[in-house]
């Protein structure tokens, strides 16, 4: 009766052992000890009111339910320098295990192609964790202009507005006149979207560059009205807001053409991402990559972003990462192209 009971009592505590190294190797094999008790740093390149910031804030309200062990997610801005701060940062100084993310800079291997300075990170050593969005441009012209489409544009002269006097707004009319023969007149140093959309609406400008995003609502009314054509959108792909819309890679007639058009686009593509530092361990890199994938597929989330204006269009870690590696690989030839046109300002 003794070693009976002896038995009984061992073998109920070798059970309950057991259990405990099933649940521990649970954890183990969901990854649920890495994260545990921990919080997620979410640095981003911009201030509070910045574009970044809102799918920072969506991560916060939403990625750690789908991380095991539930971590919180808390966000760094760090803006400046055109995003170089939080890019050399990230790269640089944040750890590498998993407690720091960031909100990518779009410009991340574009910057890096072109040798912009300041730049001190090498963007094929990130761990990509997943695209939420683009951010696509289109170049939206105003009714009364002589020229509605690409084609016309290469016949009669169309007056553009532009924000501030570099960047994209003026890089990307001034590269179609230098390599397909637009005739795009650019009139810089705007403020912001809002005001180029003013001035053509008073007539001192034909056209202005904007989200395509802005036209699933705030801009509708244009569109129904026929006050506005879109003549291209500035991506290497067609938005689905616009299918029947050219994405300016589509216009190139010469293999140079559509490289310096592809890597002027590439921050359109790139949008609003996640990416960790380089030397992140794989096992954190796949679960985080998998958590992200669940996140841009849950209704709630799908929900809240809805509601907050956020566009969705997911591209998974292992695809942004292959897209990021084909900009970094761009040929000497197109990146020495499109430091020509660059300069021709």
């Amino acid at each position: 009766m003794m070693i009976g009971r002896y038995t009984a009592r061992h073998l109920a505590i070798a059970a309950v052992a057991l259990v405990g190294v099933a649940a521990s190797l649970a954890r183990s094999a969901d990854g649920a000890e890495i994260f545990a008790g921990k919080q997620i740093r979410m640095i981003v390149p911009g201030d509070q009111a910045g574009g970044y910031a809102l799918y920072a804030q969506l991560a916060v309200q939403h990625f750690g339910r789908f991380i095991p062990g539930n971590p919180a997610i808390v966000i760094s801005y760090m803006p400046g320098a055109g995003g170089l701060n939080a890019m050399n940062h990230l790269y640089e100084v944040a750890p590498r295990d998993g407690t720091v993310m960031g909100v990518i800079a779009q410009e991340l291997p574009y910057q890096q192609v072109l040798g912009t300075k300041g730049v001190r990170y090498d963007g094929s050593k990130f761990n990509y964790i997943g695209r939420v969005a683009p951010n696509v441009p289109v170049h939206m012209i105003w009714h009364t202009a002589p020229a509605k489409s690409i084609s016309e544009l290469k016949q009669r002269e169309v007056v553009t507005a532009a924000v501030g006097s570099v960047g994209g707004q003026n890089d990307l009319p001034r590269a179609q006149n230098a390599l397909i023969g637009t005739k795009w007149k650019i009139i810089s140093g705007y403020r912001g979207n809002s005001e180029t959309r003013i001035a053509m609406e008073r007539g001192e400008t034909q056209a202005a560059i904007g989200p395509a995003t802005l036209f699933t609502e705030q801009l509708r009314p244009w569109l129904a009205q026929r006050k506005v054509e879109i003549a291209v959108q500035y991506a290497d792909f067609r938005h689905p807001i616009f299918p029947d819309v050219p994405a300016l890679v589509e216009l190139a007639d010469t293999p140079e053409a559509k490289g310096v058009f592809k890597l002027l686009v590439s921050v359109a593509t790139l949008g609003r991402a996640y990416a960790l530092p380089p030397d992140v361990p794989s096992e954190t890199v796949g679960i985080l990559r998998k958590a992200f994938l669940a996140m841009v597929k849950d209704p709630e989330f799908k929900a809240d972003a809805e509601k907050r204006g956020a566009d969705l269009l997911s591209m998974p870690g292992e695809e942004l990462a292959a897209y990021v590696n084909g900009i970094i690989a761009t040929s000497p030839d197109i990146i020495s192209k499109t430091n020509a046109v660059l300069a021709a300002r």
